[in-house]
């Protein structure tokens, strides 16, 4: 039973990998994802379920627990883990796992949600970046190979000459 959920998950990892960027170090931790998840899966449990107990345990060993009204929103369990979600060339969406090199189209599209909902889904920081560092870097350099931002800067400059 186990030998066939172990080819399973590496047939929907194959066309995972053959239709997403993956680095290598991260095949094998999404291939024991997913074969836990077929696991839980065929024993008749939910992936709801699981997300519900793998979130509760988290949270049980990370904090004691804390009291609540009731009142709060319940926070959304991140597909990879925050410090994991930002790499040189990817930003990878923590609903659904896919990497992208800007996430706002993706939220857009996919879960019709906007940066300040995703920010509010996993506590995040406004800082947070939602643009691969890579990506972000090549748009600067074609920005000023451009010549963006030198007509706001003379205008400011005539603008403070024009004052004296």
């Amino acid at each position: 039973m186990s030998s066939d959920l172990l080819k399973h998950a590496a047939e929907i990892i194959e066309a995972y990998v053959s239709n997403n960027e993956v680095q290598a170090r991260e095949l094998s931790s999404l291939l024991t994802q997913v074969f836990e998840t077929l696991t839980v899966l065929s024993s008749g449990a939910t992936v709801a379920t699981v997300r519900e107990a793998a979130a509760t345990v988290e949270t049980e060993e990370e904090q004691p627990p804390v009291p609540t009204t009731g009142t709060e929103k319940k926070k959304a369990v991140p597909f990879v883990a925050i410090d994991q979600a930002v790499t040189e060339d990817a930003v990878i969406c923590l609903i659904c796992g896919k990497a992208c090199k800007a996430l706002k189209g993706h939220l857009t599209r996919s879960h019709k949600i906007d940066f300040d909902e995703y920010r509010g889904m996993f506590d995040l920081d406004k800082s947070f970046p939602m643009v691969a560092p890579s990506y972000s870097d090549k748009r600067r350099a074609l920005a000023i190979e451009a010549g963006l931002g030198d007509k706001l800067r003379d205008s400011r400059r005539k603008g403070t000459n024009d004052a004296e």
